[in-house]
């Protein structure tokens, strides 16, 4: 006899139905009260929300629909890599009997929390190796024509973060006609750790590079089930911001990628220098394994089957102290990345989808702590080595030190890679867009901090309304979020970008080097920071000699 259980829920009642099973409790949850609270597939919610049914090959989800958009939160889409699956290529998630619960968002990958002081310091969530998992909006189930895809893969140096920040909440991009996607991806030593071991353990001779191969995973599951959800497979646009255009700029340049998505937005993140070889060091940069090699014994550990024996926690803490760069990017190993992703691009044998790029006129107002005049002096040697006169004397540093530094640092870790990114895929595919936002949304630093890193996000979703302190949004940042997801989501749509209120935005190339100015007011400019960015040139290509 079918049996019902009600309890109370912060957002309403929860009834629980005995024959339905979870199936996804991480570690064996057995208190009745867990067993009980986590087995609920349909929420009594006040009238605003209602549950709904969707089957997929691998199981009945139940997730929750709010006027048009149905969301599903917690989908798994790889089999969870702990245990003996720390530090192995991601295998696709198993399926579950009965019905599942996709109302919350999973536990966050783990990781170390934001430094004390960022503006990116958030509450604490659940943390846990158990993290790869996807999140679905879509107002498209059950339509007559299947609806674009975007997959957004979030920021965070591939060391923190998650796809779950409210500011990517996917409703406002549903509602235009897109089915929204984000994902969770293996970070840090969990998903850049490479070891000689594990390179003998990889049928593909292959380690490190296990957060882009859980993001290619990912992608494989939104070919094999987005249709589901009103998605087209065959209509995908990845995009993401900082190092979620690092993995943007990866999966274009990775093999094992291609035609798993037709268009990417990359905004404020690429790297054009060497890379980590897999065995061997290169360009002056430590063999992937050799750094592998060197935190194993910082663990205090013998080889990689005592480093699985270690609690995730513990492998973190290791790190907190180990901080190799290593573990915040991907290396060569000839199977993922087959050559350094810049070699790969001047090649011209990325693969070949349509692109927006671009990044922000103040990256590094919130990224690089205020410095004395002798620090920032220090801090354009390091960069600039022998062409420190000339980076001085273009950025004016003795007129405003503060501000030639923020400006420097903004053009060496984004303007200058972005626009070379932008730059050599124009060669090869004329649907080439790049961008500059200089909006200064409001902060609790008001003037201080101007376009930000990260600041066209909530313009970008149209999520407006998540605010610092909770302050409603002017006209103007409605207007903006209006129009910037407008461009993006019929980039996703047709292939470019446009808006009905907007400037028509002309495609990049190598000779105009045309762009749009996202502020108040878009404006069509050409030669982005050109005298910046000719003595950045300068100093980047010093590390391919």
């Amino acid at each position: 006899m079918e049996q019902l259980v009600h309890l109370q829920h912060p957002d309403g009642f929860l009834v629980i139905d005995a024959h339905y099973t979870m199936g996804f409790l991480p570690g064996g949850m057995t208190t009745m009260r867990n067993i009980l609270y986590l087995l609920a597939v349909t929420f009594v919610l006040p009238a605003f929300a209602a549950p709904l049914e969707l089957k997929l090959k691998q199981g009945v989800l139940v997730g929750d629909k709010v006027a048009a958009v149905a969301s599903f939160k917690g989908i798994p889409f790889a089999t969870p890599p702990v245990g003996e699956r720390r530090w192995k290529e991601p295998e696709p998630a198993a399926g579950w009997q009965g019905k599942r619960l996709a109302t919350s968002f999973s536990p966050e990958c783990i990781q170390l929390p934001f430094p004390e002081g960022s503006m990116f310091t958030r509450p604490s969530a659940p943390t846990s190796e158990d993290c790869l998992y996807l999140n679905v909006w879509s107002a498209s189930i059950g339509g007559n024509k299947l609806a674009p895809v975007m997959v957004w893969i979030h920021g965070g140096g591939l060391t923190m973060g998650s796809g779950a920040s409210s500011i990517y909440d996917g409703t406002n991009l549903a509602k235009q006609g897109i089915v929204l996607v984000s994902i969770n991806y293996r970070l840090g030593p969990m998903g850049y750790f490479a070891h000689s071991e594990l390179t003998t353990e990889s049928e593909h001779n292959s380690s490190g590079n296990y957060g882009t191969l859980d993001q290619i995973a990912a992608l494989r599951w939104v070919q094999e089930n987005i249709s589901a959800f009103g998605g087209d497979p065959g209509n995908v646009t990845i995009f993401g911001e900082s190092a979620g255009s690092w993995s943007i700029n990866h999966l274009a340049a990775s093999p094992l990628a291609k035609d798993l998505f037709h268009k990417g937005i990359g905004q404020s993140g690429a790297k054009f220098d060497p890379m980590p070889m897999l065995s061997k060091e290169a360009n002056n940069v430590p063999a992937a394994e050799a750094t592998g090699a060197r935190f194993v014994a910082h663990l205090e550990v013998e080889n990689i089957v005592q480093a699985r024996e270690l609690t995730a926690a513990d492998v973190i803490k290791g790190f907190s102290t180990f901080q190799a760069q290593t573990f915040s990017q991907p290396n060569v190993d000839g199977w993922v990345f087959p050559d350094h992703i810049a070699r790969i691009y001047y090649a011209g044998k990325q693969n070949n989808v349509s692109l927006i790029l671009g990044s922000n006129a103040d990256e590094g107002t919130n990224l690089l702590p205020p410095q004395e005049k002798d620090a920032a002096k220090a801090t354009f040697t390091q960069f600039g080595g022998d062409f420190v006169d000339q980076l001085l004397d273009v950025y004016q540093f003795d007129k405003d030190y503060q501000g030639a530094t923020h400006a420097m640092f903004r053009d060496m870790i984004f303007t200058w890679n972005m626009s070379r990114w932008a730059t050599l895929a124009s060669d090869k595919n004329k649907n080439t867009w790049l961008y500059y936002f200089t909006f200064e949304p409001p902060t609790p630093m008001d003037g201080k901090l101007g376009a930000y890193h990260a600041a066209e996000i909530r313009y970008v979703f149209n999520n407006v309304d998540v605010t610092f302190d909770d302050s409603k949004p002017s006209r103007t940042e409605k207007k903006l979020g209006k129009l910037l997801s407008e461009y993006w989501v019929n980039f996703a749509k047709t292939g470019t970008p446009s808006a009905k209120r907007g400037t028509t935005w002309p495609a990049y190339n190598r000779a105009s080097k045309q762009y749009l100015q996202l502020d108040k007011k878009l404006e069509v400019k050409s030669h982005l920071l050109q005298q910046e960015q000719n003595i950045v040139d300068a100093v980047m290509m010093r590390a391919w000699d």
